[in-house]
């Protein structure tokens, strides 16, 4: 935003005209004029000084105005950082692994940059929210809060989680921008005991991030700074500095003895407290309770799935919600306003699929045929592959949220979400041998039509999971 439109946009906020704003910033009208209209190309900061004063902006909006004007913040920048929403201090259902582990890494002396990594819609702003709460009221560390700006085609104005925060727009501003940007933001940040919250960090062709190297450069100059990142994928392998966040439970908690019910899984948590924010009163009988139950199950606990179905809860009931999970779950994962092609669930499993290999994703398609559990043992001798192939390919379907791992006795086993079982319209009938991960190979342009036929009815992320059409099996 333009500084004749960030201008005007506060001078509204604060229901003020040109004159009256005159009037108690001391600034002349003719110049807030010029100012608004673009005209006065070098202001000075005495007079941005003035005028923010008079509009009383604090913390991110008076930043946003110095750095609209091509100016450096004033230190007032800081008297009000971003503050953070009251969701954020409360507990995540099912989370309180990874909130301990997250807060934990940053509080150590070698945890200055920490990334909750997952499948789009899984709940890393939440956890970041949570993470940035706890460790304020810990320790005191104010949190600055940016997003990334979203890509062409997201949602507009949302964040990644679909959970909306108040952003540090300022601190996006000098980021993303080249030159001296960096820098100015060190010499905000200083020497202050800080937490940096990137929110939707995504490498996309057509989207915008901070880079490793900004981060790096920032965390030189700001010695007590530390960075939490929220990102599909983390671009750092290091085990000990990321947070990998998969599906929530959808099976109940079993009751500790005792008259009390057992509580809901953290799936059907999450959706009963949205249901309640949505329709206050409602109270599920036991059919209800049964059907709500499976619904998580067959939206495999993702928790922006589950927020979608009470959309849906207020036009259909719960058994005709169960119907529509069991044959149409890409649409109930959804708002109702949104269309399957172009719903946030397409877009996040397109964006997971991309990351893979063309030969990672047929091994997918082949693995969402199967149903149930299954090992890396069983993927290796199924489809003829080396112990070292399947164990690279599930290491890359889990580290993409495509995968999740199932509690068995005694084993490790994985099954396909059903949410991409359900964009997965054909299986390829056989599997060529796997390549590694780093050897990315060039996709087939006579693929190009099939993938549009897809696109059309089932949305791009069944697109990538169809390589050819399918054969029969039995010719």
């Amino acid at each position: 935003m333009s500084l004749g439109d960030l201008l005007q946009h506060y001078r509204g906020r604060a229901r003020l005209t040109q004159t009256e704003l005159a009037g108690l910033s001391a600034v002349s009208v003719r110049a807030i004029r010029n100012l608004e209209l673009g005209l006065a190309k070098n202001p000075r900061k005495e007079t941005i000084r003035l005028l923010a004063d008079a509009l009383r902006l604090g913390g991110g909006r008076r930043a946003a105005l110095f750095v609209a004007a091509g100016l450096q913040a004033d230190d007032a920048s800081f008297e009000a950082l971003s503050v953070l929403p009251a969701v954020a201090a409360t507990r995540p259902h099912g989370r309180g692994a990874d909130l301990d582990r997250t807060v934990g890494l940053l509080r150590r002396p070698t945890g200055r940059t920490v990334t909750v990594a997952g499948l789009g819609g899984s709940g890393k702003t939440r956890l970041a929210l949570a993470a940035a709460h706890t460790l304020h009221t810990g320790t005191g560390v104010p949190t600055l809060w940016m997003s990334v700006p979203r890509a062409a085609g997201t949602d507009a104005g949302a964040y990644p989680d679909g959970l909306q925060v108040a952003p540090a727009s300022w601190m996006e501003g000098l980021l993303a921008r080249t030159g001296g940007a960096t820098a100015e933001a060190a010499r905000l940040v200083g020497d202050r005991d800080v937490l940096l919250v990137i929110d939707g960090n995504d490498t996309t062709p057509d989207g915008d991030h901070v880079s490793r190297a900004t981060m790096d450069s920032l965390l030189a100059e700001c010695p007590r700074l530390r960075i939490l990142e929220t990102t599909r994928t983390a671009r750092d392998r290091e085990q000990d500095r990321t947070v990998q966040l998969g599906p929530l439970h959808d099976q109940d908690v079993a009751a500790l003895g005792g008259p009390h019910p057992a509580p809901p899984s953290p799936a059907l948590a999450v959706l009963l407290d949205r249901i309640a924010e949505l329709r206050p009163g409602y109270r599920p009988d036991t059919g209800d309770a049964a059907a709500l139950r499976e619904i998580c199950s067959l939206l495999d606990g993702l928790p922006r799935a589950l927020e979608s179905v009470a959309s849906w809860l207020l036009l259909c009931a719960p058994d005709e919600l169960v119907s529509m999970a069991r044959t149409e779950p890409l649409l109930l994962a959804a708002p109702p306003c949104d269309t399957p092609s172009g719903s946030w669930v397409d877009r996040a499993l397109t964006q997971a699929l991309a990351e893979l290999t063309k030969d990672q994703r047929m091994l997918l398609a082949q693995l969402a045929d199967w149903g149930g559990h299954w090992t890396v043992e069983q993927v290796a001798q199924r489809l003829g592959l080396s112990r070292a192939s399947a164990a690279v390919t599930v290491q890359a379907l889990l580290q993409q949220g495509l995968v999740r791992r199932e509690h068995t006795d005694r084993r490790i086993a994985f099954s396909v979400l059903n949410l991409v079982r359900a964009a997965c319209p054909s299986v390829p009938p056989h599997l060529p041998h796997l390549s590694h991960p780093s050897q990315r190979q060039e996709e087939d342009p006579h693929d190009g039509a099939d993938h549009r036929r897809d696109t059309r009815r089932f949305g791009t992320a069944a697109g990538l999971l169809r390589d050819r059409p399918r054969r029969d099996h039995a010719a």
